[in-house]
Order: structure tokens, then sequence, then C-alpha cells
């Protein structure tokens, strides 16, 4: 096995970025860290800060021998710019509902205003003293720029797989759509059951124990989410031998809040006597999801993300590692698809993915992949099954069923389905001839795990070997903390993220939604794109050992560069304060620098220009009033949305951004999804399907893709060897 950096993934790719705005330079820093020639038509803004235009730029090219491959940019730059040299190029936009700017401030307010917007903002919340949800508040870190940035990246590399030089590619990515896809169990709440989650609600009753714990040397996020994690959490501080009990007796969530005041006191006690560290390595080392709360400052420091190789001396490396085999001999075979590709064929055309994974971050990645034209395998574990398929909402509230949840219906549109029993001979065989005839496997499992099933990445390079090969996992495959287990909220801790919402440095922030999983999934699609990329280029197979800590933590990049170059990571260069109008909603003044705040004092007829001050004006006024009157002052306000709200946004409504989900038992509903992130060629690349039925296409792969007899089938069914619906 021959170890290299992912730094020659896109070699020989030739590549233009046009204009100024953050997303640009983040998309022309990813493609050049995989090996691409990237030249920067435009000098960056002088009010970009040295550290980011160090990250940023360190691996750009000067010039770029011969025509380019690809150019990219914000849409205004791209049309206003000379493209000589172009013709033959793939052209990827970058949009926006609002006007690009090379300011780099400017930018930073936009960010935030479209982070609001998106639905995002109503579902992140400052914690209070007791780790509860407080106050809405929003990042100072970029997330519009920096995901629209990976977004487009990935539309370049895939363009670059289909290599379609004499007819080039047009893909468009807007950066409101990449933040509002991500709520994606929100909006259907927000349609289903019309429930709006993070609207604040009164504290009643008892409380859930644990959350982020004070320790002897920092926090702790401890609140696990599956009932038995709790059961070995409470024998893993001691003196709570009875609430496991219970919680082995009834294992609702009601169980534990009947009782939480007391379970909470004796939690925070034990807490405080050991470090975050220490407290985390004694409930991993019994499977119990938690995770240290870090600082930016601390969290460049962690011992696990610097043997990663995730820092170097001037900045951050992508968010995964990357190990390569041998080149095969011979050239790739096109398998016959179940996917039909159509009159007009999508860049991914002809791709297949076989499709290990589960929860989100897996599942995120690969949709990312069918909406652009991939054929995705979904191999559903029999005897289990997607937890999301079991997560609330449901369709007509019809949780007996296993094809009626929103969120997951959501994020496997366009997939195919097929139950297959791992454990089993039979079932090991399959995903071995499965991986024979696709062009890459993704995994979330824990480490090691799909090793010891025998379908890990030695073992079906033995079945292909330019196989991509990507592990999604919560701490990644290697490094101190690689056995942890680990969910959303915990790695948004972990990874500093609680804090891009900080304005003193101390108060933190949790969020309704496990946003690392998405990120991780984005950031896993430019991962496989780019190596899948690679094996066509040159026979090399892959693994790609992808962290979610990395990825979440790669949205705080300015925080962490900060806090790298001993500068002071709170200093965003911009505030907020946010407060609720007298219509109930909530409205945040974003503020270019401290003397804004007489501006705002003035237009909003206030006497002080404290918060507190600056928040009873608004509460004294509607949110259209608000944002009339700083808008007329020349102002930036800017309203969080809910999810509801943002369904009727007329940027996204426009632009045709939502549309039916096709599943089978929920299109009767009508219930909206977000669709594909990629318009190609003036078109909104559409769902090719709805969300597969569970292990609804089982004899489909097997008898169309395999070439197994019907009668076989029937004899792997019996044998409990696959499932078929």
């Amino acid at each position: 096995m021959a170890a290299k950096s992912h730094n020659h993934t896109l070699a020989g790719l030739r590549i233009l970025a046009v204009g100024k705005t953050v997303a640009t330079r983040i998309a022309a820093s990813w493609l050049a860290e995989c090996g691409a020639q990237v030249r920067l038509q435009d000098a960056p803004d002088t009010s970009e800060s040295a550290t980011f235009s160090a990250q940023t730029s360190r691996m750009l090219a000067a010039d770029v021998d011969g025509g380019f491959d690809a150019v990219i940019g914000d849409a205004d730059a791209l049309d206003a710019a000379d493209l000589a040299g172009c013709e033959r190029a793939t052209r990827v936009a970058i949009t926006s509902p609002l006007p690009a700017t090379g300011d780099y401030t400017d930018a930073l307010l936009d960010d935030m205003t479209l982070y609001a917007r998106s639905g995002l903002g109503y579902l992140t919340h400052e914690l209070d003293e007791l780790g509860e949800f407080g106050d809405f508040c929003l990042p100072r870190n970029r997330q519009a720029s920096i995901l629209a940035g990976m977004a487009a990246a990935t539309a370049v590399a895939c363009a670059a797989i289909e290599g379609r030089s004499d007819n080039p590619r047009s893909i468009t990515v807007d950066q409101l759509e990449v933040l509002s896809l991500m709520p994606m169990q929100p909006v259907a709440f927000a349609q289903m059951n019309d429930l709006l989650m993070g609207k604040p609600a009164p504290r009643s009753g008892p409380r859930v124990p644990g959350g982020t714990l004070p320790t002897a040397n920092g926090m702790s996020y401890v609140r696990p989410v599956e009932p038995a994690h709790w059961s070995v959490l409470f024998r893993v501080i001691g003196e709570l031998e009875w609430a496991a009990e219970l919680m082995d007796a009834d294992p609702r969530p009601g169980t534990i809040r009947e009782h939480g005041d007391a379970i909470d006191v004796r939690m925070r006690e034990w807490a405080a006597g050991l470090t975050s560290e220490d407290l985390c390595d004694a409930c991993q080392a019994e499977h119990v999801p938690v995770a240290p709360v870090y600082r930016p400052d601390q969290v460049v420091t962690d011992a696990h993300l610097n043997a990663r190789n995730f820092f170097r001396e001037d900045g951050l490396n992508l968010p995964w590692l990357s190990t390569f085999g041998f080149a095969a001999e011979g050239s790739r075979a096109e398998p016959t698809g179940l996917r039909d590709a159509g009159a007009n064929p999508l860049p991914l055309a002809g791709l297949r993915v076989l499709d290990l994974s589960w929860a989100w971050a897996g599942p995120f990645a690969t949709t990312m992949l069918a909406d652009l034209g991939a054929e995705v395998i979904n191999v559903e574990w029999h005897p289990r099954q997607s937890n999301l398929r079991r997560n609330a909402p449901f369709a007509e509230g019809r949780n007996e069923s296993h094809n009626t949840a929103g969120w997951w219906s959501a994020n496997h549109r366009g997939k195919y389905s097929i139950g297959v029993n791992m454990k089993s001979a039979e079932g090991k065989r399959i995903i071995h001839e499965l991986a024979a005839i696709s062009d890459c496997v993704v995994e979330n499992f824990s480490p090691g795990v799909v090793d010891r099933l025998g379908v890990g990445y030695d073992d079906l390079l033995e079945a292909n070997p330019r196989i991509v090969f990507a592990s999604l996992s919560a701490f990644g495959q290697v490094g101190p903390r690689s056995h942890y287990v680990g969910y959303g909220t915990q790695l948004y801790a972990a990874g500093g993220a609680g804090y891009a919402t900080s304005r003193d440095g101390v108060t933190q922030s949790q969020m309704n939604i496990p946003i690392p999983d998405p990120v991780s999934g984005l950031a896993g699609a430019c991962a496989i794109a780019v190596h899948v990329r690679n094996a066509r280029a040159t026979g090399e197979s892959a693994r790609i050992d992808l962290a979610e800590l990395e990825a979440i933590a790669y949205t705080c990049l300015e925080p962490l560069l900060a806090a790298q170059a001993g500068d002071a990571w709170t200093e965003a260069g911009v505030d907020y304060v946010i407060g609720t109008a007298s219509d109930e909603v909530p409205v945040a003044l974003l503020l270019k620098s401290d003397a804004q705040r007489a501006a705002f004092q003035s237009a909003l007829g206030t006497n002080g220009t404290d918060d507190a001050a600056l928040r009873a004006a608004i509460a004294a006024m509607s949110s259209e009033q608000v944002l009339n009157a700083t808008a007329d002052a020349g102002l930036r306000a800017a309203p969080i949305r809910n999810c509801a709200e943002v369904l009727q946004d007329p940027h996204l409504t426009e632009r045709g951004f939502w549309e039916p989900d096709q599943s089978p038992e929920v299109a009767p509903t009508g219930v909206l999804i977000g669709g594909s992130l990629w318009n190609v060629d003036g078109i909104r690349a559409p769902i090719y399907r709805g969300a597969p039925r569970l292990f609804g296409d089982t004899r489909d792969v097997l008898e169309t893709l395999l070439g197994y007899p019907s009668a076989d089938v029937d004899g792997l069914l019996s044998a409990g060897a696959v499932a078929a619906d």
C-alpha cells in the first residue's frame, strides 16, 4: 500500500477562480489542496485577514499552462470577466440572494444574514447557566461562504469525472440553498406536525439531566441519546445504579425526566471531580457518546486532531486523510445500471455508489452524489435499518410504517434500497459482488466494524482494485480518540462550533439538529468526487478517512486560525444583538463596528446603545418596522426565520428549490423537501425518484445487476441472508 497526500487527486486539472468572494476563495483553496492548478484572477480584498489569506492562497498557482478546464466564481464576477481561454471549461457559479461583495467584513454580515434566513438561526441557541437552551444566537464564522465553497468545489470535481470538454457544463450552487437544505427534520416537522423546532418554550416540569457540565479543567457535553447509553452512564458515574435500574425497566425519556433533578445533581458532582479528558475517556470506554466542550484555543492544541495532522504550521488541512493503492491495470468496465440516465444525462451518470451508511452524514454525502446523477444502492443492514426511518415526524402520523419518516425521506431520495445481512456468508458475498461493479463504497460505522464484517477496504479491494472506499466516522479511523463514538451534538461541542456564536468568549451554543452530519456529508461528497476522478484517471484505489469532528471544525476556520496565531479568537470584527419584536419575530441587529451602536440608537429611537436598550427598542416595534427603520438608515438587520417561514422564502420559491416529496407513502401528503443543490445547464437537477421503500429494490439489484436467478433470490430470502419488500 502506497501512502500519499490527497494533494494529487485533481492533478492536471486547470482552474481559473474569478472574483473576490469568500466562497470563491474557499472553493479555489480546496481544489488547489487536491492538486489542481488554480489561478486567482482577482487580487484578494485588502481587508482580508492575513491568516485567512495565507490559508486560502498557499497552494494557488501564479500561472497555469494552457487553457482552463474549469472556471469558478460568483455569478456577477463571471458575467463581467474576460474568460478568454475558458471556452471549453466547466463553469461553476456561486449565487446568493444578496449582492456579491469582496469586502471582507460586509461578507461576514452577509453570511450571518443568510444563516438567520435559512432556518438554521432559529435552531441555534445560547446555553444558560444550567446548559439549557436560551436565547437565539448567530455564528460569526462565515458558514454560508465556507459551505457554498465546499459545494462549488464538489461541482468542479464531479464535472471533471464526466470530462465533457466538447460541451462543457454550467453548474450553479446557491448559498442560501446550501444552508436551507440542512434542517431537513425541522422542515418536515413544520409541515407534518405543525411544530416549529427551536421555538422558545417556557420551561416546566422536570428537566433532562446533564448537558454541558463543568469539569475540573473545563466542560464536557454529557447527554446521551439512546436509553441504553443512559443506563450505562449511570453505572459509570456511580451512586446512580437505582436510576439505571429504572431505565432498564422502563426506557422511556419520561423515566429520566421524572428523576431529572436528582440525577443532575449527582452528574454535576461527578463531573466536577474529573478533567474533561478523563471524564470522556471513562464514558467512551463503555461506549457512551460524550465529548469535551472546547474553545477554539483548545481545539488547536487537541491531541487527537494534531495526531491526525488536521493542523499545519500555517493553518488547517482538509478534513480527511487518504491512503492509496497501486494503479490497477486495464480500463474500468461500464456496468449495466438500474438508473436510466435519460436524454440529458447528469454529470455523474454511470457512477455507482455502494452505500453502506446509515444515520445522516454518510447518507447526506450519497444524496449529494445521487442528485448529480449517481446510482446509489443503499444497503440497509438486515435485520436493522437506518435509524432515520424511525425518527419523527411521520406522514399522517403513521409511525407503524418504515417508509413515512419525513427526515429519512428527504435524505434518501434518488436511491435504491437492498436488505442484506452482512453477518451471513451469502450477504458478505453480495457486498463483494456489488463492490466489484461500483466506483465507490461509503460507510459510517464505528472504526473497525466493516473490517470485522469482512467488507472493509482491504476486503473489497480484492473485488475491485480501483475502488474508492470512504469512511465517515465521528472522530476518524486513526488517532487517540478514533474509538470514540459520537453524535452531532458532541462533535459540535468538541469542534469549537459552540463558541463560534460567542460574543464574550464564555457563552456557548448548541443546536436543535446535529449540524455536523450534513456538513460532514457535504465535505464527504467532495472527498469522494476528487478521489473517484483520480481513480478514473490513474486506476488508483483509495481509502478516505473523513472525521466529522474535523469537518465541523473547518467551519470555524477563522477562530481556529486566530487561536493558532495566538490572536484573540473572539475578535470577529462584527457584533450582533438579537431581540424579539412585538410580533414575536426575533430580529438580529448586525453591527459592523461598535461605532454603529449610536446609529442603531438613532434609527430605533432608543435612549441607550447597550444591548438591553437595543433589545427594548426592538420589542417596542414590529419586525417590519425594525427592518424598515434600519434599512432606511443604511444599517443591517436580519429576521431569524423558522422553517415554516423558510418554506415561503421568495428567493427559494422563485428558484424552485422546494419540491414535492416523491416517496410513495409520503407523496400523498404534499410535503415539500429541499431539492437538488445543483442547477445544471440552466435547469435544477431533477430528483430521480423518491426515497425507496425499505428493502424495496432487493430483487431488482440481485437479478438485474448481479444476474441472480429468481429461484436463487428466493433461497437467499428463505435463509435470511437478504430481505425484500
